[in-house]
């Protein structure tokens, strides 16, 4: 692959696209921080953003056949998502993330039977 000079100043100028893309495709990360925690629909925006970012920052440095550009404009990437994807993990009412609870969303399992229990046969001890 032959060396290209200009190779990380175009990786600036993709990482600078990439970020206006993603401006386009999300509210400001002050608003994200309003709504309520893991939105659906901010989540669905985000990963359009991601996807038409990613093509693009591939597409150029495939042209520009340069490792380097597509490594700063894929960390431009990496970090822009991770700042709206942390906006979008903000619970509204505390300003901080917040964990979800363990069994949140395992309503349908089933704990299973204590085979230590006498009727097994089993010895506690």
């Amino acid at each position: 692959m032959p060396v290209n000079r200009h190779a990380v100043e175009l990786g600036v100028l993709v990482g600078l696209v990439n970020t206006v893309i993603f401006l386009h495709f999300m509210p400001p990360v002050s608003d994200i921080k309003t709504v309520p925690q893991n939105n659906p629909d901010i989540e669905s925006s985000e990963r359009t953003a991601l996807m038409v970012t990613t093509a693009f920052t591939l597409l150029v440095a495939g042209f520009a056949r340069s490792w380097d550009t597509f490594l700063v404009g894929g960390a431009v990437i990496v970090g822009t998502d991770f700042a709206f994807k942390h906006a979008n993990a903000v619970n509204p009412t505390t300003g901080k993330m917040t964990t979800q609870p363990e069994n949140a969303g395992l309503d349908n399992v089933h704990p299973l039977p204590d085979y230590a229990s006498p009727d097994t046969g089993t010895s506690t001890g």
